[in-house]
């Protein structure tokens, strides 16, 4: 009750429907459809009681189950050809007979719009009883580019074509909401003179009435709420960024939100030049505001290793937890952890590693697999984002020093690179054909143009391999020497961690592949081996299956 308003909810629920037989009993995602109506009404702040209205005996039992009271509508109210208006009466009229209660507002709420919040219920008997209204209805804005058909011509609605969002608004009931005055309420009518509207959501307003309303619906019900937290800056590059684009572009089934530090504008640069809904934070505090009003049902980390104290943090507040190439103590708390590069000295239930999780850009899905040539041409050297150990430097000297007439090198360095002056003034001092590309966007071109490639044991192994081009890896630290995919067994000569080969042996190794034929194709067959097209739908399988699973 409300400023002494009595409040009645009344959801008419008809056993005979056509185009969707039986639908209000019909289990919608996990529920009977009827029963999210009556969850909704009966969560109000504001509503009093709620009548289901039903000439069916399994509606109104399983309207009793969610807690609804029911009243048996008559065979001459049942029938599809008559309008609810008459329902409505017949509700309050024997309601309030039986009760012994004078109704002040009378709510109508369909069984078919399952996705009308409460929120949305209480906003709008605020806003009737706010205002001088007799009548309120819930409707969407439908603006679109519509006509009409008079004299058997085709006439536009419109006088001058413009984009959607620049037409005027178009107002489209939604029949999910309808308040009255309670004298306003007759066989024929729910409307007094003041009429009033309350603009929905386009989610909230779908009404099922076909096979494709309840497949959407289905589908909004089953969404999940998503934070994506992800960090990319020039120490660690922007691999982790990608990974969780590449993400969100296979998560139009849900909702998400990328969270980032704003000291790493980089990756909030280009999240935000995806057009993807993303914000940051400074502190734990904000970030943790951030997680708090957003409420998710997952959080997933590409931020490395995290400390057990956040995961703890997640866990309290009953949140399912991924994390990818989580090293760190909170990995033992995450309910999943996803590693497609490194191995684990021992297995825990909870994490997954190895190639069938490796997330591939969509750029390397549309290239055809490399043939190798008899004869080299080009060699590309690509250590990662910041090249922390400069092989870029070191490399291009041993090259200069084998005298590889007529072999032209591609580097492809990135943005954290921070010795390009000292490398182009070495360049300068070198014979040798040379091209210095800085942060591509189509990185996949050059590692399929080029014969050979030189790089990091990080994920790029991954990229190259997918594509063909015999490799040579040279590891950057220790976690890289845990990428095991990095292998002969895959097609990768991996000389270990870089700054302990020598440089005769990297020499030698170089000359022996530019030479060799015979093994450039032996690579190149156990790197197409590995179908790594499936990564990103495994990783998200694996996601949701956990998740079900932990819901129990």
């Amino acid at each position: 009750m409300l400023d002494n308003k009595a409040v009645l909810a009344i959801i008419p629920a008809r056993g005979g429907s056509k185009g969707i037989p039986r639908k209000n009993v019909r289990f919608l995602a996990d529920k009977p459809l009827i029963s999210y109506s009556i969850r909704n009404a009966l969560a109000s702040k504001y509503i009093d009681k709620v009548i289901v209205s039903t000439d069916d005996m399994e509606i109104g039992h399983i309207a009793e189950m969610f807690g609804a009271n029911t009243l048996r509508r008559p065979d001459k109210l049942a029938t599809d050809k008559v309008p609810l208006d008459p329902v409505i009466n017949h509700a309050v009229n024997v309601l309030e007979k039986q009760s012994k209660i004078n109704y002040d507002l009378v709510v109508t709420l369909q069984a078919t719009c399952p996705l009308l919040s409460t929120k949305t219920i209480d906003n709008a008997i605020e806003k009737f009883l706010n205002n001088d209204i007799d009548t309120l209805l819930s409707v969407v804005d439908d603006r679109h580019l519509t006509w009409t058909k008079k004299g058997g011509k085709y006439i536009p609605n419109y006088e001058e074509r413009k984009n959607r969002q620049y037409l005027s608004p178009n107002y489209r009931e939604t029949g999910g909401i309808v308040i009255t005055k309670r004298k306003f309420i007759t066989n024929n009518s729910r409307f007094g003179k003041k009429i009033d509207l309350i603009e929905m959501l386009e989610t909230e307003a779908i009404d099922i009435d076909t096979e494709m309303d309840w497949w959407i619906a289905e589908k909004l019900l089953k969404r999940k709420k998503i934070i994506i937290r992800v960090d990319g800056y020039k120490k660690i590059g922007l691999g982790h960024i990608y990974r969780t684009l590449l993400l969100a572009n296979r998560l139009i089934d849900h909702e998400f939100l990328f969270v980032s530090k704003s000291e790493h504008n980089l990756g909030v640069n280009i999240i935000k030049a995806h057009n993807y809904p993303v914000l940051t934070f400074e502190k734990n505090v904000e970030l943790k505001k951030i997680i708090e009003q957003y409420k998710p049902d997952i959080v997933i980390n590409d931020i490395l290793d995290t400390p057990e104290d956040y995961i703890k943090y997640l866990n309290k507040r009953d949140i399912f937890v991924v994390n990818f190439e989580d090293m760190g103590e909170g990995a033992k708390k995450a309910n999943l952890v996803i590693n497609a590069l490194y191995t684990e000295k021992y297995p825990l239930n909870n994490h997954y590693w190895g190639k069938a999780y490796y997330c591939l850009r969509e750029e390397f899905y549309l290239l055809n697999p490399k043939k190798v040539s008899e004869e080299v041409k080009e060699i590309l050297l690509t250590f990662g984002g910041t090249d922390s150990n400069n092989y870029t430097g070191r490399i291009i000297k041993l090259i200069n020093d084998l005298n590889l007439d007529g072999i032209k090198i591609t580097i492809i360095v990135g943005l954290g690179y921070e010795r390009m002056d000292s490398l182009k003034k070495k360049i300068d001092s070198f014979n040798i054909d040379v091209e210095i590309r800085q942060n591509v966007s189509d990185i996949s071109r050059y590692m399929k143009k080029a014969d050979i490639v030189i790089t990091s044991a990080g994920r790029t192994v991954y990229e190259i391999a997918s594509i063909g081009t015999p490799t040579i890896v040279l590891a950057q630290n220790n976690r890289e020497l845990r990428h095991t995919f990095a292998c002969a067994d895959n097609g990768i000569i991996n000389l270990g961690l870089g700054y302990e080969v020598s440089d005769r042996e990297i020499k030698d190794t170089l000359l022996n592949l530019v030479k060799d034929y015979k093994l450039r194709k032996k690579c190149n067959y156990l790197m197409l081996k590995n179908d790594l097209k499936f990564g990103i739908n495994n990783v998200l399988n694996l996601i949701f299956k956990e998740h079900e699973k932990w819901k129990g």
